[in-house]
C-alpha cells in the first residue's frame, strides 16, 4: 500500500476516535413556551409545613423522553417572582417513568442527597429562571420524571409559582405531591385543565466509541 494513502486512513481513523470522545452540547427537552397570562402552581419546600404561615412543601414533575443516552448539564423551571429569588438550593428528583403518575414517596423528593444548588435569574417579563447548573447526571435513553423544587418560604400573597406551558400537553401531564406528611400521592395539579409545566433540560448526547476504525488502521502495518 502506498504511504500517503496509509497516512490517510490513519487520519481518517484518528478523526474517527476524536469524535468518540466527543460530545455534542444540546437542549435535551424544552417545554419553556410559557402559558400567556403566566398562570400557575406553587412549587417549593418550605423549612416546615405549618397551618399559621402557610407553609408547605409542593412537589411538581415532568415527564420527559430522551430517545438517546444523555448527560444532564442543566435543569431549568420558570416561575414568577418572589420568595424564591432568595433561595438557593432545590431539590432535584430524576427517576424512571413507570406510568402517568410518579409513584415514589415524599421522601424521596425530599432527600438531603438530592439537594443542588441553583441559580435565580434577574426578572425578565414578569418570570424568573430558577436553574440547577454545571450537572453531570448521566441517563440511559428512556422516559424520566423529573422535579427541580426550590427550598424557601411561601412568604405573602402573591406568593412565587411554577408557570405552567402553553402546551401542548407531552406523554402524561405534570403531576404535583405534597410533601408534609408521609404518602405517596400523586395528582394532577389544576385538575382537569392537568397542563405541563415549564422545564427545560440541557446537555450532551455522547457519540459511541469506534474500536473498529483503530484496530483496521493497526492491520496495515503487520
Amino acid at each position: 500500500m502506498h504511504v500517503r494513502h496509509a497516512r490517510a486512513i490513519t487520519a481518517a481513523a484518528v478523526l474517527a476516535l476524536s469524535f468518540a470522545t466527543a460530545a455534542s452540547a444540546a437542549v435535551l427537552w424544552d417545554q419553556s413556551n410559557l402559558n400567556a397570562t403566566l398562570d400557575g402552581t406553587i412549587d417549593l419546600s418550605s423549612t416546615s409545613c405549618s397551618q399559621i404561615s402557610g407553609n408547605t412543601k409542593v412537589h411538581i414533575a415532568s415527564d420527559v423522553h430522551f430517545d438517546n443516552p444523555v448527560v444532564i448539564s442543566a435543569v431549568r423551571i420558570y416561575e414568577t417572582p418572589g420568595n424564591v429569588q432568595a433561595a438557593t438550593q432545590a431539590y432535584l428528583w430524576i427517576a424512571p417513568k413507570t406510568g402517568p403518575l410518579p409513584t415514589a414517596s415524599n421522601t424521596d423528593v425530599e432527600a438531603a442527597a438530592i439537594l443542588v444548588p441553583i441559580v435565580v435569574s434577574p426578572v425578565v417579563g414578569g418570570v424568573v429562571t430558577v436553574s440547577a447548573q454545571g450537572l453531570t447526571r448521566s441517563l440511559p435513553a428512556g422516559d424520566y420524571w423529573v422535579s427541580l423544587t426550590p427550598r424557601h418560604s411561601l412568604g405573602l400573597f402573591p406568593y412565587t409559582w411554577h408557570i405552567y406551558s402553553a402546551g401542548p400537553v407531552v406523554g402524561n401531564s405534570s403531576a404535583a405531591i405534597v410533601a408534609c406528611t408521609a404518602n405517596s400521592n400523586w395528582v394532577y395539579p389544576l385538575d382537569p385543565n392537568r397542563p405541563d409545566y415549564s422545564i427545560k433540560i440541557e446537555g450532551d448526547v455522547p457519540v459511541p466509541t469506534l474500536h473498529s476504525s483503530w484496530s483496521r488502521v493497526k492491520s496495515i502495518y503487520r
